[in-house]
């Protein structure tokens, strides 16, 4: 069992009717120990219908050279009990969580062209990941592509963009079909084939949406590029026997 860790709410930002900033400070002066593109799971207190505790995994959005405070996005999930937790609570508010959490890391020693793929609220994982110190050697090659269902879906463009570091290669930013279309894969498959099959291409990181991402793992690793399901966060769609993902 994680041993728990606890921090205090700093402060509590808006970004739109259904997505809230958080700041939190941890309580005791030392250093959280994450690396860019890993996150933390959050202990709500409260309990669900089974019985177990209402926890949800949630990515470090802030910059990891900072390690006394850090920052967390929650979009409110009808029903959710972390998320409507995490919406209401006030500022000043201890909360439980234990981590950091994940694998979502570049190999000791990457180099080359790299493509960081975020569908829907897996945009969180991908800036935390760009923004890491581990990072920073591929930024210049690297394509960050964020796909979402509508322009006004969970984080303000402009948001996003600043969050992202100076010097990332390239930044788009597009809708796609929404989360469970049947359209969608193979909307995803046919715009990112292109880059998947791209000769130069190096390693992959992908988040968000584990039915896109799986499909496309395995696309990749078809053409040859550098990527296991240690590159791989999947915040829902997730398959069966696999590590339960940052949201």
């Amino acid at each position: 069992m994680a041993t728990p860790r606890f921090a205090r709410v700093a402060s509590a930002t808006a970004l739109g009717p259904d997505t809230r900033l958080l700041e939190l400070e941890l309580l005791v002066e030392e250093a959280l120990g994450f690396s860019g593109g890993q996150y933390v799971i959050v202990d709500s207190g409260l309990v669900l219908p089974n019985g177990k505790a209402a926890k949800r995994a949630y990515s470090i959005l802030s910059v990891d050279a900072e390690q006394g405070r850090f920052t967390l996005c929650s979009k409110r999930i009808p029903g959710g009990l972390v998320s409507g937790f995490l919406h209401d609570v006030a500022v000043g508010t201890e909360i439980r969580f234990s981590g950091p959490w994940g694998k979502l890391l570049p190999a000791e020693g990457a180099a080359g062209q790299t493509l960081v793929l975020a569908t829907d609220t897996g945009i969180t994982a991908a800036i935390g990941l760009c923004s890491g110190r581990r990072f920073a050697p591929l930024l210049a090659g690297t394509i960050l592509l964020w796909l979402r269902p509508t322009p006004g879906y969970f984080l303000p463009e402009a948001f996003v963009r600043a969050r992202l570091p100076a010097g990332l290669g390239s930044v788009a930013i597009e809708s796609l079909p929404p989360i469970d279309h049947p359209e969608r894969l193979p909307w995803v498959r046919a715009r990112v084939g292109d880059l998947v099959r791209a000769p130069g291409l190096r390693q992959a990181f992908l988040a968000g949406d584990g039915a896109v991402n799986y499909t496309l793992l395995d696309d990749l690793q078809a053409a040859g590029v550098a990527a296991t399901r240690d590159n791989v966060e999947s915040f829902f769609n997730m398959p069966k026997k696999t590590s339960t993902g940052a949201a």
